[in-house]
């Protein structure tokens, strides 16, 4: 029987058409040329066809392909956490006069039930509950969804307490602050960071005072995120 390879994971044939034209959309790639003829046919798959795989790989590739917009609009998770801060920016406009800009900027922590990825898996495949970050890029109003680590997130913002196990202790103290937070990492250490400028994915930190830089990095805090972050566009 045909196969088809995507990111190095072999599908049987009519499985890996249907990943391929989900990840790849309506244009086929050039390395799927034998595909071109009836690329418009091939119907994309589903996140119920890619969370039943029996293969883990498969189901990886699956997923990424679906991407984390299209995936959250099929699995109902559900908001743990919502906090609006208050926000200022301030640009020179057309007739070189500062104007300063406020606004209020709402981050949302939702959780996805592991159970919703373990369909079809062994007792001891089953996977644990994930959980996302939702924001709004401040100059295009385009909402983003990113993956946080709640346990990181919680060791970031309580370093005496690291590495509790049971998260019933801890996830419900985790809040959208600290884990938008948590998405920005520095090698400077805490209480050295003077201001944090931030423009889309590109984050400026200006430090102070001497210092030894961190071996690695660390994930900022939700006090230094609300505190430090002076300008962003």
């Amino acid at each position: 029987m045909a196969k088809l390879v995507l990111d190095n994971v072999t599908f049987e044939f009519d499985l890996g058409c249907k990943i391929a034209r989900l990840k790849y959309g309506e244009v086929c790639p050039p390395q799927f040329k034998s595909l071109e003829s009836f690329w418009d046919k091939i119907v994309p798959a589903t996140f119920s066809e890619i969370a039943q795989l029996p293969n883990l790989e498969q189901r990886r590739i699956g997923i990424r392909a679906l991407g984390l917009e299209r995936l959250i609009s099929e699995v109902n998770p559900t908001l743990l956490n919502s906090t609006t801060i208050k926000k200022s920016n301030s640009w020179v406009n057309e007739n070189g006069e500062l104007e300063t800009f406020e606004f209020e900027d709402t981050y949302e922590l939702y959780e996805v039930k592991g159970s919703v990825f373990s369909q079809g898996l062994g007792k001891f495949q089953q996977m644990n509950d994930c959980h996302y970050i939702k924001c709004k890029d401040t100059s295009t109003d385009r909402e983003y969804l990113i993956w946080v680590d709640m346990q990181s997130v919680f060791d970031a913002n309580n370093p005496d307490k690291r590495g509790w196990q049971r998260p019933e202790n801890w996830i419900k103290k985790v809040n959208s602050i600290m884990a938008i937070a948590w998405t920005i990492t520095t090698n400077i250490p805490q209480g050295h960071i003077a201001e944090i400028h931030r423009q889309g994915d590109c984050i400026m930190i200006l430090p102070m005072g001497d210092y030894e830089p961190i071996n690695g990095a660390r994930h900022l805090t939700e006090q230094e995120y609300r505190e430090l972050i002076v300008n962003e566009s």
